[in-house]
């Protein structure tokens, strides 16, 4: 009996052995297969925890990339509307100084107004543009419908969405067309503006079609301050973004530390653990067939 546990202990140690050093080699293929210290948690226990909040860390910053990088294409789309509209402004003044000539014929006065009928169409067109999603981007958070009806009257809201784009930093979209082309001279509208103007120079009224040409210098400064704020916004959401980038660089190098492996030490290790192994099992193959008979 004493013979046959004693054989039974060494073939269940001498298994134990090698199914140990079998396992640590078939680890360090792995780690060296893919690059990586810690495969799963139990190679490491805090690198994983570590490891959990610094991918967190990044995904987050992925996040706020994503949403810089729409909030700059929103902005870069509004900027190119804003121009155009600034455009058409510019142009309405030149026709207004004309139809401020005293010696001008009353039809070429109705021509200009024609003119200033169709640059304030245009101009209601570009307050109710759409993005490449279908939004009207002057109407705030009720994008999903036009922000002026057919008769120029604001149906959005004076919000604007805003985004993440760091760590407690949040940045709006664009800008409403309460803060673009309303509130002119208190309670007009720039497209009251041009309709003011327009009916003024057909009715040779040219006290109104002044009082208007100060309005429409007024909605040109309104553009202006908007354009500039949109400028000022994209250098602020671009230098935040370096600033991510760089974030992300340095938990990159952060979880490289911890996880990366040191492929020529876990090579030697590699080579190490395969002599013990086969040196497990040499051991092996000698003893299994031992017992006290074989010393009798």
């Amino acid at each position: 009996m004493i013979g046959r546990l004693s054989t039974l202990q060494f073939n269940q140690s001498g298994v134990s052995t090698i199914l140990d050093a079998q396992a640590e080699v078939a680890r360090l293929q792995e780690q060296i297969g893919t690059g990586r210290r810690i495969m799963r948690p139990s190679d490491d226990p805090s690198g994983s925890v570590q490891l959990v909040k610094l991918n967190t860390e990044l995904s987050k910053i992925e996040s706020y990339q994503k949403n810089i990088a729409a909030v700059t294409s929103a902005l870069s789309f509004e900027e190119v509307a804003l121009n155009s509209a600034n455009d058409v402004l510019l142009r309405v003044r030149e026709l207004t100084i004309q139809g401020q000539t005293g010696t001008l014929a009353q039809s070429d006065r109705d021509a200009i107004a024609n003119e200033i009928d169709i640059l304030r169409e245009q101009l209601l067109s570009i307050g109710n543009i759409q993005n490449a999603e279908g939004d009207y981007i002057f109407a705030g958070t009720a994008s999903n419908k036009p922000a002026y009806d057919a008769n120029a009257v604001f149906q959005g809201d004076a919000v604007v969405r805003q985004a993440n784009i760091g760590e407690g930093i949040r940045v709006a979209r664009g800008h409403s067309g309460a803060e673009v082309f309303e509130a002119v001279n208190g309670g007009l509208n720039t497209f009251d503006v041009l309709a003011g103007l327009s009916q003024a120079l057909r009715n040779n009224d040219q006290e109104v079609v002044s009082a208007r040409f100060i309005d429409v210098d007024e909605a040109t400064e309104k553009l202006s301050s908007t354009r500039t704020s949109i400028g000022v916004r994209m250098n602020w959401i671009a230098n935040q973004a370096s600033l991510n980038d760089n974030f992300n660089l340095n938990l990159q190098r952060t979880i490289s530390d911890i996880q990366d492996l040191d492929i020529a030490e876990a090579i030697g290790r590699l080579q190490l653990q395969m002599v013990s192994l086969q040196a497990a099992q040499q051991t092996f193959v000698k003893t299994q067939n031992l017992s006290l008979f074989n010393y009798l």
